[in-house]
């Protein structure tokens, strides 16, 4: 059973054009691209080109579809998503709804695990108030995330928390529930960060109970850049107030009124200025595929070839990154083989698309779509291109 669901999933590798002639593992970094898109920016630039200012009458009904495409992916309901360019931009818009005037004025956060964007824009909140409560994290590297800290670091002076459901550098699991429990009992708010987990393994922003959850399309929905979004709970988004708006965040845009804001019902008050029509059109496709498919097959998929991955790397001694338990780790496999920024260039020049991280290593990221054969691919290659135990001791 398990093998034909495998053969269904590979069977779809024809809706990504670039596994024609790549062995692709870097979807944790830039998604492959479905086959639709093209035809799909093709039917935003004819609406463009024959309709001019009134295809609006078309896109912001496709803005919508979108957004509530990718949020079925989290688990959001309907109209309680919204596309904005960027992560950075929709974190900024839920950090301009608080007041860090006062005395519950902490922002928390683990800042060494998280993505370098988000840690620049939480400490310059310290610019309007806030006090940065930057998290140590565990002793281990400094790459992994201890939970409970972050929970210990949660007091009746919190604002707001935020963590990633999956770090991006080693593909590390959080465990985000008594994180989000600790924060709502001191009354702060949880911003989920889901970028890595997005169309990589289930997630239910509902059952999770988080106020607001970000993300982009760029990686495992396979949707490209500039279809940043963001779910914000329906008991917030009728009473959260950004400062940081834009037209598009107004109730009637097109109205082009002067007096102060009247926002836009719920989540769309957070859309911000004139949106990114042709990467919401570009990120439908990617997002559609992984719906049909189903997330629990995806995360099944994903860990039948993983697992053998790490367990191979251990085998030859590589320096593993991840968790060796598949239920603490997302959807990509950090190694160092040794000298790997030199690996992965080697690798890239046989057509064999991964990426490096400084401190990290290689990052290989299969999809659904990712046969075992290219996987063990990656491993001959690495092996190949890697040091031996002697060529390191002499380099150190």
């Amino acid at each position: 059973m398990i093998a034909d669901v495998h053969r269904e999933l590979t069977a779809r590798r024809a809706d990504y054009p670039m596994l024609a002639g790549t062995t692709y593992l870097a979807n944790h970094a830039l998604g492959a691209m479905h086959r639709d898109v093209p035809q799909r920016l093709a039917d935003y630039a004819e609406l463009w080109a024959t309709r001019g200012a009134l295809a609006w009458d078309t896109w912001q009904p496709e803005l919508h579809r979108v957004a509530d495409l990718v949020g079925a992916t989290v688990g959001a309901p309907a109209g309680t998503t919204v596309l904005r360019q960027s992560v950075a931009d929709l974190v900024g818009a839920f950090a301009s709804c608080l007041d860090l005037s006062g005395r519950r004025n902490r922002i928390v956060y683990a800042d060494e695990v998280e993505w370098p964007g988000s840690h620049y824009l939480w400490r310059e909140q310290a610019r309007v108030g806030a006090d940065v409560v930057s998290v140590p994290i565990s002793n281990d590297g400094g790459i992994t995330l201890d939970e409970q800290r972050l929970v210990d670091a949660i007091d009746g002076r919190t604002a707001l928390v935020y963590v990633s459901a999956v770090l991006f550098r080693t593909s590390t699991i959080i465990d985000v529930a008594p994180i989000v429990a600790k924060a709502h009992a001191a009354g702060a708010f949880v911003v989920l960060d889901a970028y890595q987990a997005a169309g990589a393994l289930p997630l239910d922003v509902v059952a999770l109970d988080v106020d607001a959850c970000v993300g982009g399309s760029m990686k495992y929905l396979c949707g490209g850049p500039g279809a940043g979004w963001m779910y914000v709970a329906p008991r917030l988004s009728e009473v959260l107030r950004p400062s940081q708006v834009g037209w598009f965040g107004h109730a009637h845009p097109f109205e082009f009124a002067f007096a102060d804001i009247d926002y836009a019902e719920g989540v769309q008050r957070f859309a911000g200025g004139t949106p990114g029509v042709p990467a919401a059109y570009a990120a439908g496709p990617g997002a559609s595929a992984l719906l049909e498919v189903g997330l629990a097959q995806v995360r099944e998929r994903s860990v039948s070839l993983t697992q053998p991955l790490v367990e191979a790397a251990l085998e030859r001694g590589w320096q593993v990154n991840s968790p060796v338990d598949p239920a603490r780790r997302g959807g990509h496999v950090s190694i160092d083989p040794g000298d790997s920024e030199r690996v992965c260039d080697t690798l890239i020049a046989q057509g064999i698309a991964v990426d490096h991280l400084p401190g990290v290593g290689l990052r290989a990221g299969p999809h659904f779509f990712t046969e075992a054969a290219e996987v063990e691919a990656f491993l001959a290659a690495v092996a190949a291109a890697a040091p031996t135990p002697r060529t390191l001791r002499a380099q150190n």
